[in-house]
């Protein structure tokens, strides 16, 4: 199968349009235009375009530019958001099912862990994640409640004799709806009340085993497929669901909130909505990678419409008149 065809090239026209990020995205067009699995294809159903995509995800993610990328993240290098964000643009501009998946395992799954977990969390999770030895989703959005995170109804009670957070959908306007990567991913960065005592100490993020290596579904989780997603068949949105799921005390990404062995309740921001404002804050540059893919395809289609432009004849005489 020959290479994609990703319209690249060293021209004013790229380099204005990229910006100071030029080197950087031409050398991710160049890699991805590079690789067969990027040509279009049209002719796939919904589980072979699933099947594709994820496949284009994998092959992105071992790419040393996006392993570095991450890493820069993690270490949080100059530019590293920046970087992070035109990334995901070039990304969009290959493939947007690509983009989305990409950034739903890496950004939005993988910056919770980065952004509300603390060192322990980063350690324990994001080194195998770059190495891709597991997948994970990012499960905040409610069928109740849409972006509404501050009245979520997911709850996470802790079991002070077994040390656990048990979770569970105490109904169904609290089912996790519209997530991405559900019917491949391992693990979920789920939001959800934290519960002592009876006493709830607001939204926080609890890292939820959902698949085994196999991809079995553990027991207590129930992944409802949401299919065809217009545009972005490559996207595997589900439906989540938990019955009394649980999960150790050290799950809870505690970089705002934490709860000791005692099941006491600690944070350094004492009050609970400058707390909750902070956690959602931290996940800011998540939320603007999606504005960026949208500029990436706005890019993509100024630079289509004005190649076609500069090549199209528009002298009278070659238009044919009846």
């Amino acid at each position: 199968m020959e290479p994609a065809d990703l319209g690249l090239g060293d021209s004013s026209l790229h380099r204005y349009l990229d910006g100071e990020f030029w080197s950087l995205k031409n050398e991710l067009r160049g890699l991805l235009g590079g690789c067969p699995l990027f040509r279009p294809r049209y002719d796939l159903s919904l589980d072979e375009m699933r099947t594709l995509t994820f496949q284009r995800v994998t092959f992105t993610m071992g790419l040393p530019l996006l392993k570095r990328a991450i890493q820069d993240q993690v270490e949080k290098t100059r530019n590293f958001v920046s970087r992070s964000l035109v990334i995901g643009e070039v990304l969009s501009m290959a493939d947007m099912a690509t983009g989305v998946k990409c950034g739903i395992i890496y950004w939005l799954f993988g910056g919770a862990i980065r952004s509300l977990g603390g060192p322990a969390h980063v350690t324990q999770w994001l080194q195998p994640l770059q190495e891709q030895k597991y997948t994970g989703m990012f499960a905040m959005t409610e069928r109740g409640h849409g972006s509404n995170v501050r009245v979520i109804q997911t709850e996470a009670t802790f079991d002070f004799s077994a040390q656990e957070f048990v979770i569970d959908t105490p109904c169904k306007n609290a089912e996790k709806m519209y997530i991405g990567n559900a019917m491949y991913g391992n693990y979920a960065a789920v939001f959800a009340q934290l519960i002592i005592n009876g006493r709830s100490q607001g939204p926080h993020c609890f890292i939820v085993p959902v698949r085994d290596e196999n991809g079995s579904l553990y027991p207590g989780v129930t992944v409802v497929d949401m299919m065809h997603k217009e545009g972005l068949h490559g996207v595997d949105n589900g439906i989540l669901r938990f019955d009394s799921v649980r999960i150790p005390r050290e799950n809870l990404l505690d970089k705002f909130g934490s709860v000791g062995p005692d099941g006491q309740y600690h944070s350094p921001i004492k009050d609970k909505s400058a707390r909750f404002n902070a956690m959602l804050a931290a996940l800011t540059p998540s939320r603007l990678a999606v504005t960026f893919q949208a500029m990436g395809s706005m890019k993509l289609g100024l630079t289509i419409a004005i190649r076609y432009s500069h090549s199209a004849s528009h002298n009278s005489q070659d238009v044919e008149t009846t």
